[in-house]
């Protein structure tokens, strides 16, 4: 695997520091797979926040999870697509694990109305 703290080619399940439209840095989950953030000029992402409100498109972090450095919340109703000169290259840490990217999916898919329970 490559190492998501180098620069270069945004890698899906890390977190990373982007510019969102109103102008706020905020840590976002890339969801786009690495081929497509190879050849697109955007990223997919999710943004991340520290308000932790619960809902069922929602996915908690835990305090250190994935390098953040408090317990966060992955708000997946809200996907985007940034360009990706507003990302930071450098991840904050490692990606999230397989299951956590799981719960993410999910999350995606009941922000869209399909069921999945």
């Amino acid at each position: 695997m490559v190492d998501p703290k180098r620069r270069g080619i945004l890698q899906r399940g890390c977190i990373y520091w982007a510019k969102l439209a109103n102008e706020k840095c905020r840590p976002v989950l890339v969801l786009s797979p690495v081929a497509r953030n190879e050849r697109a000029n955007d990223v997919i992402v999710a943004p991340i926040s520290t308000v932790l409100r619960e809902g069922p498109w929602h996915v908690r972090l835990r305090k250190n999870e994935a390098g953040l450095p408090q317990q966060s919340v992955i708000k997946c109703e809200l996907i985007t697509t940034l360009r990706q000169e507003h990302i930071d290259p450098g991840a904050i840490g490692g990606p999230v694990s397989a299951q956590r990217m799981s719960e993410v999916t999910h999350a995606v898919l009941r922000a869209i109305g399909v069921s999945v329970d």
